[in-house]
């Protein structure tokens, strides 16, 4: 066991470091969070639209309200790829402490370019919505990165246009990205060209077999889900974010399987993803990372030592909203030998429980609907999959989470009191 807690202390836990604030993973990860506003936004008129009631859709449909909500959606929601490629080139423009602005206005460009427009019958071309959503994030992602390290390839070396100093900021900004811009779209272009010359239709359909097709195996599965919630797991058991760690690589794909999930819906046809972000933030990590919401119940209302019973009321409300700092910390679940186990077994617990309930039929798969990561229990898993039996299940998941911790806790609160009782001054013998 020293030895686990120190492979974990010295070895795990600066390469999480290392890992998480590594330059182009941090901008993947803030890139993507850049179009969350827009997520949300689209996430409003979803849950309009497509309110589990079948008698309200008709209503929307009859009197043509759904086509208008559909075309908000589709212009928000449907549009994260789009926003994406302009917030990953611009956060990682930022970190060389270039201009970020144009980095991301040329990798909007570039990402249009190699994305295949639609073409009426009269040869009139427009942008197609179904890749500006989850379908066109690998592409997002690989045209950002290589444009923001042309861009600022360029602006380090000096080779751009300088305008005098008398000339505005905004104008000499502009000459200054008229050479990397011309570099980053030839590229582009010549990429798109070279792959049509071989018979692929764009570079997205590429690398949803190079790279979606791996990882996929990864974010798409049972056994992957268990590796993705593992190593989720042990590096906040470090004090690493493994949110930050993990979820830099595996969220895009999770939120590209629930765009997945999205479309199918609307277009009336079966859901094709068990997996998605949704799937792992309101049930799988419910209460947080480690699933900590049975251990935040066991402190708000069986705790026996003081520092135990004051930390449950700070950290009970929270814990309903997934946010656990003051378990992880204070508690502490951090490097705690005791908590090692509830802290690695409940998530995994949890995804085997909410992965056989979704496949077996007893609980819909969720729709599509990302709702933020904060929304607690039976409201998530209600608006989630949109049926009360999401709520249900997240009640059972509470529960299960409570089951593991109980034990572990209890055997925590007692060394607490023990400790308190020792501290405590002898009363004066009369």
């Amino acid at each position: 066991m020293k030895k686990l807690f120190s492979f974990l202390e010295n070895k795990l836990a600066p390469l999480g470091e290392k890992i998480g604030s590594q330059r182009h993973l941090k901008a993947l990860r803030e890139g993507v969070l850049i179009a969350m506003p827009l997520v949300l936004l689209g996430l409003f008129f979803v849950l309009i639209k497509d309110f589990p009631v079948d008698a309200w859709v008709t209503f929307l449909k009859d009197n043509g309200i759904y086509p208008i909500l559909d075309a908000v959606a589709n212009n928000s929601f449907g549009l994260m790829a789009l926003i994406t490629a302009f917030g990953i080139a611009y956060r990682l423009a930022k970190s060389y402490d270039v201009d970020g602005v144009s980095a991301g206005v040329l990798s909007l460009a570039a990402f249009l370019l190699v994305t295949p427009p639609i073409v009426n019958e009269a040869g009139a071309a427009g942008i197609p919505y179904g890749q500006m959503g989850g379908k066109g994030i690998f592409a997002a992602i690989v045209v950002s990165m290589i444009s923001a390290e042309i861009f600022r390839f360029f602006i380090q070396k000096d080779i751009y246009i300088k305008m005098p100093s008398g000339v505005p900021e905004a104008v000499s900004r502009s000459f200054s990205a008229l050479i990397p811009g011309i570099v980053i779209l030839v590229v582009f272009a010549l990429v798109d060209t070279v792959l049509k010359l071989f018979g692929f239709e764009s570079l997205n359909s590429v690398l949803s077999v190079i790279i979606g097709t791996p990882l996929g195996y990864i974010a798409g599965t049972l056994p992957g889900t268990f590796v993705a919630v593992l190593l989720n797991s042990l590096f906040w058991f470090c004090g690493v974010n493994g949110g930050q760690v993990v979820g830099s690589v595996m969220n895009p794909l999770w939120m590209q399987y629930a765009d997945a999930n999205r479309v199918a819906l609307a277009a009336g046809e079966a859901l094709p993803n068990i997996i998605t972000a949704p799937f792992m933030d309101l049930f799988v990590y419910i209460g947080g990372g480690g699933a900590t919401i049975g251990l935040a119940l066991c402190l708000m209302f069986f705790a026996k030592s003081k520092q135990f019973k004051t930390l449950g009321k700070v950290s009970g409300i929270p814990a309903l909203f997934n946010i656990n700092t003051a378990i992880l910390f204070t508690f502490p679940t951090v490097l705690n030998p005791i908590m090692l186990v509830p802290f690695v077994l409940t998530p995994v617990v949890n995804a085997v429980i909410t992965y056989f309930s979704m496949a077996s039929g007893l609980v819909p798969l969720t729709t599509g609907v990302t709702l933020p990561w904060t929304t607690p229990p039976i409201i998530g898993g209600f608006l989630a999959t949109g049926s009360w039996q999401g709520a249900v299940l997240q009640l059972v998941l509470v529960a299960v989470s409570f089951a593991i911790y109980y034990p572990f806790f209890k055997a925590a609160d007692r060394s607490k009191l023990e400790e308190q009782n020792d501290s405590s001054p002898a009363e004066p013998v009369i």
